[in-house]
C-alpha cells in the first residue's frame, strides 16, 4: 500500500528570508515586502517584528517606524519555485517519487515514501531524519501522512494551523480524520467558504453527510472533487520531479557580509542542501563553485567573486567540505560586501565509500577510517585548500628514460591516471630520493670527479641516450636536449653516495645529478 508524506513549509518566503541568519541572529526584525515600489506593504514578518508591532498588511515606512532596525527584503515568487526545486531534489534521497507543490497559499513537498520505509527503519525514523536535515537546510515545517497525496496535505496543513491529530496510516483512518478537519483548509474560493459557512457548515464531515446531486447542482462537481481525491475515491496522479543534472543552489543574504568568514553559515546551508542532492543521484562531487555576489548599486558593478574548492576524490560529506571551504577562504578577501551567495557543482562522479571492517580493532590497533577518502588524501585536500594548487600536488610516473623527465606534477587525484614505465625502465639502476633541479659540473683532480674530495665510484655505468622524441615535436614542452650519458654511484671521502654521470659528448664533463639518502 502506498503511503504519502506531506512537508508543508507555512510563510515559506520568509523563510527564505531568514535562512542566512543563525539561531543567535533571531531578535533581528526581518518582514517580506510586495506590492508597488512607491508603496509596498508588508505581507510577511518574524516575531521580532511583531513584538515590535510590525504585522500584514502595514505600509512599509510605517513598519520602519515602529521598527528602526527592521530588515526589509523584497518577495520573489521566481526565488520561492527555484527554493522548492532544490528541495525537491534534495528530498530525493528519502524517496523516488517527489512533487513539488506551489500553491497561492502554501508551498511544500509530496514524497511517496511507502516504497522507502524499510530502508530507513519506519515511518518514524524517516520522518525524523527528514526533520532534522530541515531544520540543518534552515527550513521548518509541519509533516502528515496519509494513503493519498491530498490526504496527507491537508493533515499537514492542519498541524500547521496547530491541530493535535496523529497520521492516518490507512483509507478508515482518513475517512475519519478528514471528517474533523476544518472547512478552511479546503481549496475552495473565498465565495464558496463563505455561502457553505453561512449555511451552518464548519468541517468536513458536514459537508460529506450533505445529498451528493444537490450539492453539486448548488456548487458543482469540482466542490467535492478536492474530499474525493483526498479520500482515494477518485485518482490523484502526482506528477513525478525530475532531477536535473545539475545543482546549483544560492541564498539571499539580509545583511551584507563584508568578510569571508560571515559567509561561513549560509554556504553550510548550501553544503547540506548538496549532501541531499548528492545522496538522491548517488553521486558525489570534486569542483564546487562559490559565487558571492556584490551589490549592483555601487558606481561601478564589481563582478561575483568566485571561490572554487577541488578535492582529489569525489565527496558527499557537507561537514568535511564545509572545513575545506574553511581553509579556502583563509585566502580569499571580498572586494566588496557581498548580498549573495550561489554554489554551483556541474559535473556529478560516481561515489563508492570505503567500508569499514567487520570485525573490531584488536587490542591496542587504532581503528580505521570508514570515510570515503583515505586519511593521507584527507590531509592533501586540506593543504590544497589552504596552499593552492600550485603549492600541494602528487608526482606521477612518466615513461621517460630521462631522470629529470621520469616524475611530472598533476593535480591531486585518487582516480589520476597512471602511466606504466617500460621493462626498459623498470629494469634501470637505483635512483635517488633526492633529484638537483640542475644537474652541477663537478670539478675533476687527476681526472677524477671530486665533490668535498675526490670521489670512488661504486657502482655503473648506467647508460642512458633517450630524448630524440623531443626533436619532432617541439610543442611537447621540454627542452630539445636529448640526453647521452653514463650514470656511476660514487661516494665521497664523507662516506656520501652520490649520484653522478659523464657526458658522451663533447666536453665530456662530469655532472652531480642527486644524493642517496
Amino acid at each position: 500500500m502506498s503511503l504519502w508524506l506531506a512537508v508543508v513549509l507555512p510563510a515559506l518566503p520568509l523563510q527564505l528570508a531568514t535562512r542566512a541568519l543563525d539561531a543567535l541572529a533571531g531578535a533581528i526584525p526581518v518582514a517580506v515586502v510586495e506590492g508597488p515600489a512607491q508603496r509596498p506593504l508588508v505581507t510577511y514578518c518574524n516575531d521580532a517584528a511583531r513584538a515590535a508591532g510590525v504585522a500584514p498588511p502595514l505600509k512599509l515606512a510605517a513598519a520602519q517606524a515602529l521598527a528602526h532596525d527592521l530588515v526589509a527584503l523584497t518577495r520573489h515568487p521566481e526565488r520561492e519555485r527555484e527554493a522548492l526545486h532544490e528541495l525537491a531534489a534534495w528530498a530525493y534521497q528519502f524517496s523516488a517519487q517527489v512533487t513539488p507543490v506551489d500553491e497561492p497559499a502554501t508551498q511544500g513537498l509530496l514524497l511517496e515514501i511507502g516504497g522507502s520505509l524499510r530502508l530507513f527503519g519506519g515511518r518514524h525514523r524517516l520522518t525524523q531524519l527528514l526533520q532534522r536535515d530541515l531544520v540543518q537546510l534552515g527550513y521548518r515545517a509541519a509533516l502528515g501522512a496519509a494513503p493519498t497525496p491530498r490526504g496527507a496535505w491537508l493533515i499537514a496543513l492542519a498541524r500547521c494551523q496547530g491541530a493535535q491529530i496523529a497520521d492516518a496510516l490507512s483509507t478508515e483512518d482518513l475517512a475519519a480524520t478528514l471528517k474533523r478537519l476544518p472547512l478552511s483548509l479546503g481549496d475552495w474560493d473565498d465565495a464558496t467558504r463563505h455561502t457553505l459557512q453561512s449555511l451552518g457548515l464548519r468541517r468536513f464531515g458536514d459537508v460529506l453527510t450533505l445529498p451528493r446531486p444537490e450539492l453539486n447542482k448548488r456548487f458543482g462537481p469540482q466542490l467535492l472533487d478536492g474530499l474525493d481525491r483526498a479520500l482515494g475515491r477518485k485518482p490523484d496522479p502526482q506528477p513525478p520531479f525530475e532531477l536535473p543534472a545539475q545543482f546549483v543552489a544560492g541564498i539571499e543574504l539580509p545583511a551584507d557580509a563584508v568578510d569571508t568568514e560571515q559567509l561561513m553559515f549560509p554556504a553550510r546551508r548550501l553544503l547540506a542542501s548538496l549532501e541531499g542532492f548528492l545522496r538522491g543521484r548517488n553521486a558525489g562531487a570534486t569542483e564546487l563553485m562559490f559565487s558571492a555576489r556584490h551589490s549592483s548599486r555601487r558606481t561601478l558593478p564589481t563582478p561575483p567573486t568566485d571561490i572554487a574548492l577541488k578535492l582529489a576524490a569525489p565527496e558527499r560529506d557537507a561537514q568535511r567540505l564545509a572545513k575545506l571551504l574553511a581553509e579556502r577562504l583563509t585566502r580569499v578577501q571580498l572586494p566588496e560586501p557581498a548580498i549573495a551567495l550561489r554554489l554551483t557543482v556541474e559535473r556529478l562522479r560516481p561515489f563508492k565509500a570505503l567500508n569499514s571492517s567487520l570485525l573490531p580493532p584488536a587490542p591496542g590497533e587504532v581503528a580505521g577510517p570508514s570515510l570515503s577518502t583515505p586519511d593521507w588524501l584527507q590531509l592533501a585536500e586540506t593543504l590544497h585548500a589552504r596552499l593552492g594548487s600550485e603549492r600541494v600536488f602528487q608526482l606521477q610516473v612518466a615513461d621517460d628514460h630521462r631522470p629529470e623527465y621520469a616524475t611530472r606534477a598533476v593535480p591531486l587525484a585518487l582516480d589520476a591516471p597512471r602511466t606504466t614505465p617500460s621493462s626498459e625502465t623498470n629494469s634501470a639502476g637505483p635512483r635517488p630520493l633526492l633529484l638537483l633541479p640542475a644537474p652541477r659540473p663537478l670539478r675533476e683532480t687527476a681526472a677524477q670527479p671530486s665533490y668535498d674530495g675526490p670521489l670512488t665510484l661504486v657502482t655503473g655505468p648506467e647508460r642512458i641516450e633517450a630524448g630524440w622524441w623531443d626533436f619532432a615535436s617541439p610543442a611537447a614542452g621540454k627542452p630539445q636536449q636529448a640526453a647521452h650519458r653514463d650514470y656511476f654511484v660514487a661516494r665521497n671521502p664523507r662516506g656520501q653516495l652520490l649520484w653522478i654521470f659523464r657526458e658522451l659528448t663533447a666536453p665530456r664533463g662530469w655532472f652531480l645529478h642527486g644524493f642517496f639518502a
